[in-house]
């Protein structure tokens, strides 16, 4: 792992030179770019296919939309410095002391804002499946309000970064990106406040409401059973309903385990004395998955949500040219007119010159 507790490591290779170092170092610089490239692919891929169907007109689609450009951001911030610090062992925070301060400030308000956008996209849901007045309690200048009020709110949250971290002298006498001294004690604490603002608090807030959703599902699926008479129209709506509900569910069991671990693991190197032999390289390998799953769940994030939409799978398919393009059906039928023209015209031809050879013989 980079970061232990308090403790703003270097290339995790350098540091030590056992087994669990290196399988560690190796998770970072092998992981690392497939998840970045993925993550970055598939998030402008989905931003162009937002775009083409108009995002802005749809709450969902809209929050969809911020969730994509938070969650780049983030990818672009947190892995890409530490796959340059522990392939390259070069640390961009290193750079300066503004620096230091702002990429400590970004990935912690960046990944809480991510979180919270996630409550918001299932308390859409939730009041569109709980409320018939859905369109005037949720609109969009309503949901652009909470967008920006809760981006305000974190950012105020985490603006202690600037002054809590910055470049501090170590024991020998060299710079390096930490706590300021005087704030540690703060810091320690703020991990704890983190774990519930980043996990605890939305994982339980989403739990609750998808609970709610399926339960109404399954109440307008006993409704549906007793009213609708053709069996056809009652089994595709329940199989509508067994995939929103699995989405429902992996969403969220995702969310928990790539979020609750880090967490965890940032307060037990408070506790424990992470720096010391043999806890530090147990603690570098264990911050390696947990961290590489975290950012893994930024990078698949948005496609959880948006997999089971036929409007953006069609207009994904159309970006990709997976489904079949019209020029060619076009062409496939332009042909077989040609084929079926050139053979009327073969046919003609051939009565024309028997004509003409009878008329010849008669003659003669």
């Amino acid at each position: 792992m980079v970061e232990i507790g308090n403790n703003i490591t270097g290339n995790t290779s350098a540091l030590c030179a056992n087994d669990f170092c290196k399988i560690a170092n190796y998770i970072w610089i092998i992981l690392s770019p497939v998840i970045f490239v993925f993550g970055l692919t598939s998030g402008f891929l989905m931003i162009l296919v937002l775009v083409r169907i108009k995002f802005q007109r749809s709450p969902l689609m809209f929050f969809i939309f911020v969730l994509t450009v938070t969650d780049i951001s983030i990818l672009c911030v947190g892995l890409v410095r530490i796959w340059i610090l522990e392939t390259w062992d070069f640390d961009i925070r290193e750079l300066s002391d503004v620096s230091c301060s702002i990429f400590h400030f970004l990935i912690y308000f960046l990944m809480q804002y991510s979180s919270w956008i996630l409550v918001f996209v299932t308390l859409e849901r939730f009041i569109k499946c709980k409320y018939i007045m859905y369109k005037s309690l949720i609109t969009m200048k309503k949901c652009t309000y909470m967008v920006i009020s809760v981006f305000i709110l974190l950012a105020a949250l985490n603006s202690h970064y600037f002054w809590t971290h910055s470049f501090v002298i170590t024991e020998n006498n060299t710079t390096s990106c930490n706590v300021t001294p005087g704030y540690e004690r703060f810091d320690d604490w703020y991990i704890k406040i983190d774990l519930f603002i980043l996990c605890v608090i939305p994982f339980c807030i989403m739990l609750s409401l998808d609970i709610i959703i399926m339960k109404s599902l399954k109440a307008a699926r006993t409704f549906r059973r007793s009213s609708i008479a053709a069996p056809q129209v009652y089994n595709r709506m329940k199989k509508m309903d067994r995939k929103l509900t699995k989405m429902s569910v992996i969403t969220n069991s995702y969310f928990l385990v790539s979020t609750l671990p880090v967490s965890l693991l940032f307060i037990l190197t408070v506790y424990l004395n992470s720096a010391a032999e043999p806890l530090y390289s147990i603690f570098t390998l264990c911050g390696s998955i947990v961290y590489t799953l975290q950012y893994s769940n930024y990078a698949v994030n948005y496609v959880f949500y948006t997999i089971y939409d036929k409007r953006i799978r069609k207009e994904l398919k159309r970006i990709l040219r997976i489904a079949k393009p019209r020029f060619v059906q076009q062409g496939s039928q332009y042909t077989l007119r040609s084929s079926s023209m050139e053979t009327s015209q073969s046919l003609s031809a051939t009565s024309t010159n028997v004509s003409i050879r009878s008329i010849s013989g008669n003659v003669t």
